[in-house]
């Protein structure tokens, strides 16, 4: 595996957070990154780079407007899962980059779901000028996301992403 680096962005073209990790996998539909306990990301939430305490198994689309994070080596016991309402993302030259659009999803412990940030997106819609179609589209991702939740579809397979990442960690990191 080798290592690519993740940049997010915030619509006005702000950074929101950057940090290395490893490329699983690429297809036409997705790209798939292992991301370790202490693994140094920047977050702009603080301005600072942070170390973060949970092993991730990412998924990025390349034309659906969310990713999807399985927490899969809990140390923090936080969430389950993190889904952030994005654009679609792109990986070029080793660099995949993503823009977030402040609504996220999370999967608590427990199993339940939760939308997270509806006040944070109201405010952006309108300081960052989202057009119609962007805003659309976000909604279209939360709603089709809690559908494929009701019904336990994908992406919500957690046993199997972290399945995927206890391989990974085995076979690539050991």
């Amino acid at each position: 595996m080798r290592k690519i680096k993740i940049v997010s962005r915030k619509y006005d073209g702000r950074l929101r957070d950057e940090y290395e990790s490893y490329l699983c996998s690429e297809d036409a539909e997705k790209v798939v990154t292992f991301s370790p306990p202490g693994t140094p990301y920047f977050w702009w939430k603080q301005n600072a780079w942070l170390t973060s305490t949970d092993g991730l198994l990412e998924v990025y689309y390349k034309q659906a407007w969310y990713n999807v994070w399985h927490i899969c080596e809990q140390n923090s016991h936080a969430n389950r899962m993190y889904i952030n309402i994005a654009m679609p993302a792109i990986l070029q030259d080793g660099v995949l980059t993503w823009t977030d659009l402040d609504l996220d999803l999370r999967v608590h412990m427990d199993g339940s779901l939760e939308l997270l940030d509806e006040d944070e997106f109201q405010e952006n819609l309108i300081a960052m000028h989202y057009p119609p179609a962007v805003i659309a589209q976000a909604y279209a991702a939360c709603d089709h996301l809690k559908a494929c939740y009701a019904g336990t579809r994908y992406p919500f397979t957690h046993a199997e992403h972290c399945a995927l990442y206890a391989s990974i960690k085995q076979n690539y990191l050991a």
